[in-house]
């Protein structure tokens, strides 16, 4: 028995426990007497002796009448349809349940659970059903239909009780009945009510009549009550009642609905007003999934929604409007439409073709920007410009598509494109830093310096050669450091700095020799002259070959004497200090103050030492052609030409006079003293004629020179890498010099392939004789 049969026995009387008691002996087959040992017990007599008595199974199995059997059947189908109808004020719980425990030990279980099922299968159809399909309106309807699902499941409830041996022992080992009580109840509820044609067709109408109404007017309608039918009949069978009924056609309607509000939106909105539109929408969507919908349903539903409004229209309607669609707003610089734009195309796959569109909107709007004609000979704004075409979708990138990583690796991929479009960004960049560390704005702070050097190292790390932008800044630095011109040798050591982070120490070991330079050129020139006080005061600056971008000089020029004496002694006082070193004077980095005398005054004029040598011939010459000047200072022609052109045919500091006058000069022209020269300011500085930006056969040669210096890295670099390995293959060697070059430049593979020929050649590396894809090193 069961723990709650011999509970309840022990609550019955006497003889209800013992008329149960004999049910259950009826019910357990025992064996015969022939077959079993009589069980003895002892019984002590009043002498004291000890007498056997013997205690015997039934002999036959005691079994209920069938009269029997179907009263209590017709009194337990009463009883079932009664708990249906919840009128349960009569009923002893107790009493039912230990009929249906006898008609189960009697071997009815089967006969009494086709009762129960035929008792709810009737009520179901013949009570329920019939006045659900009756109501009329569709809230009244779903609510009628769910409160008698509720009264349903309670009945259910006291029905699983009252039967609940038949469940546990009878339904387990029944082949007939698979399904326990509840089960088979709630299957009914599904084939009898959820399905009755009437209910079946009013159901699915009344559900999508009013998630159709809750869209259109954008107010919440009877949310409790749809909640609690599409649970009921998620409950019954996921995949069947709730599908079939709720699903299936909410999602038909949902396409529906929203193809055609996208096709009246797309034709009537702008797309900003088109996006709020969809936005609003969506999120009216997830608010009616989360209040009502299971959430099997709430990815599929929004897909389809989604799917309506933005998938089917966003390439032609929405990326490609060039009216008002995404390139527009990235042009304008519309953040929070972009920032719309962004949050909804996030929840398709691939952001639906924007991170392409994105990609080529920067591409050609870069590339108009470096091509453009007017930026050519205009340094200064071609580099801002750039600034602000990187610093525009910098912010979009960050403030509208919170940095995400395909569109911002898009993003970078077009900076870097476009960085490198123009062969002369690096020359650019290096002039328009050139012009900030020489006059920066007068109230610029050390703050405002780091914001332009953070700038400028954002578009220096965009370039595939950096080796050229470190040609073009060494050459402007010894300028400025030569020529006195930095404004802050802190601002200068701070962006050296900066570039030292970002590409290593060996990227700026020459431009920080050249700041030592300077600084070990202080203590010499202190020392020069307190040896040697009665010479002509010169400043001389000692440079190291190789850290400073040095020209050869094809003619040695020739000096004034006392210029001559000052060099000659300063070579003496060096060798002194340095054996074994050389000095070579670079008369075209110098510059010079003199002084001069003119009927309106005296000056003090700054120069070139070029500038000096000829000005100081007209302490005694009144007159000299281009060629007379030439041959007493041994220059070249076209860099004499040069100088005269700053010294007669710059307006306010000609100190010269040309005849013929004109802006060109010849070898055969004439020059003299400009004795009616006059200048408001006592100091006079007179800049050479230059170009700001190279010429063409300038570049050209640059390009020429950075080639030939980039031979030994690249060759080094591969021995080195051969020599760790011992033995690598060709592909494995393009990579491996491409990663350790990148700090300077990337070099191709072609190049790559020649130079390993070339180290062929020169026995560092051979082939391998058994795989002529392999290289082996030879030490």
């Amino acid at each position: 028995d069961s723990p709650d049969a011999r509970a309840m026995r022990e609550r019955e009387s006497p003889r209800q426990r013992a008329s149960g008691e004999s049910s259950a002996a009826a019910a357990v087959a025992m064996p015969s007497s022939s077959t079993m040992p009589s069980t003895s017990g002892r019984k002590r007599s009043a002498s004291g002796a000890v007498a056997a008595v013997g205690l015997e199974p039934f002999q036959h199995r005691l079994k209920n009448s069938d009269k029997d059997v179907q009263a209590t059947m017709n009194t337990l189908r009463t009883a079932t349809m009664e708990i249906l109808n919840l009128d349960v004020h009569s009923l002893s719980f107790e009493e039912l349940y230990r009929m249906a425990y006898d008609l189960v030990l009697s071997k009815e279980g089967d006969r009494l659970f086709t009762m129960i099922d035929d008792c709810v299968t009737d009520h179901l159809c013949l009570h329920v059903a019939s006045k659900i399909a009756d109501i009329v309106g569709e809230v009244e309807f779903l609510m009628d239909f769910e409160a008698r699902y509720q009264r349903h499941c309670q009945g259910v409830e006291m029905l699983t009780d009252v039967f609940a041996y038949l469940d546990r022992v009878h339904v387990e080992r029944s082949k007939s009945h698979q399904h326990s009580i509840r089960q088979m109840a709630m299957e009914r509820w599904l084939l009898c009510v959820v399905k009755n044609p009437r209910i079946s067709r009013r159901l699915g109408k009344c559900l999508s009549d009013l998630v159709r109404r809750e869209r259109e007017k954008d107010v919440e309608l009877s949310r409790d009550v749809l909640r609690k039918v599409s649970t009921m009949l998620f409950e019954l069978q996921e995949d069947s009642a709730y599908v079939l009924e709720f699903e299936s056609r909410l999602l038909d309607d949902t396409t529906s609905f929203y193809k055609a509000m996208a096709e009246k939106h797309i034709v009537s909105d702008d797309c900003p007003t088109y996006l709020k539109m969809v936005e609003n929408q969506l999120e009216a969507e997830k608010k009616r999934c989360a209040a009502y919908m299971q959430e099997r349903t709430h990815k599929a539903l929004f897909n389809r929604a989604r799917d309506e409004l933005l998938t089917n229209v966003s390439d032609t309607l929405l990326l490609h409007n060039t009216a008002s669609g995404f390139i527009e707003m990235l042009r304008s610089n519309q953040l929070e439409h972009l920032s719309r734009f962004y949050k909804l195309f996030l929840t398709m796959d691939g952001l639906a073709g924007m991170p392409d569109v994105f990609y080529n909107h920067l591409k050609e709007t870069g590339k108009a920007l470096v091509k453009n004609a007017e930026n050519a000979w205009n340094p200064m704004k071609f580099v801002e410009d750039l600034f602000v075409f990187k610093e525009k979708y910098d912010i979009i990138l960050s403030k509208a598509f919170d940095n995400n990583r395909l569109l911002e690796s898009q993003c970078n991929q077009a900076y870097q494109l476009v960085a490198n479009f123009n062969p002369r960004t690096a020359e650019f960049l290096s002039l328009y830093l050139d012009h900030v560390l020489r006059k920066p704005a007068k109230d610029a702070t050390d703050d405002d310096l780091d914001v332009i050097f953070n700038k400028a190292m954002g578009i220096f790390r965009l370039f595939n050669e950096k080796d050229v932008f470190e040609t073009y800044y060494r050459r402007h630095l010894s300028k400025r450091l030569l020529n006195k011109r930095s404004a802050s040798d802190d601002s200068e050591r701070a962006f050296v700095a900066k570039l030292r982070n970002d590409c290593g120490l060996t990227y700026t070991v020459k431009l920080e020799g050249m700041f030592n330079d300077m600084l070990n050129s202080v203590d010499l020139h202190e020392a020069f002259r307190a040896s040697h006080p009665d010479l002509l005061d010169v400043n001389v600056t000692v440079l190291t070959t190789g850290s400073w971008p040095m020209k050869e000089q094809s003619k040695t020029i020739i000096l004034p004497p006392a210029c001559e004496r000052v060099c000659y002694n300063f070579d003496k006082f060096y060798h002194a200090l340095h054996s074994g070193r050389k000095l070579t004077w670079q008369t075209s980095m110098g510059t010079a103050d003199i002084k001069a005398t003119f009927p309106s005054g005296e000056y003090e004029i700054t120069v070139s030492t070029l500038h000096m040598c000829v000005l100081m011939l007209f302490n005694t010459h009144d007159e000299l052609t281009t060629d007379n000047i030439a041959d007493m200072i041994n220059v070249e022609p076209e860099q004499l030409m040069l100088s005269l052109q700053a010294l007669a045919c710059v307006k306010g500091k000609n100190i010269l006079t040309k005849y013929p006058t004109s802006k060109d000069v010849s070898m055969d022209d004439v020059f003299s003293v400009n004795s009616s020269f006059s200048s408001k300011s006592h100091k006079v500085k007179i800049a050479s004629i230059s170009q700001k930006r190279e010429t063409d056969e300038e570049t050209a040669a640059t390009r020429h020179k950075i080639s030939d210096d980039r031979k030994p890295q690249i060759e080094a670099t591969i021995v080195r890498i051969m020599k760790s390995h011992k033995r690598l293959d060709h592909n494995s060697i393009v990579v491996e010099v491409n990663a350790e070059l990148r700090n300077r430049f990337l070099p191709t593979p072609a190049e790559i392939k020649k130079h390993i020929e070339n180290l062929i050649e020169r026995e560092f590396i051979e082939r391998d004789p058994t795989d002529r894809k392999m290289y082996v090193y030879l030490a």
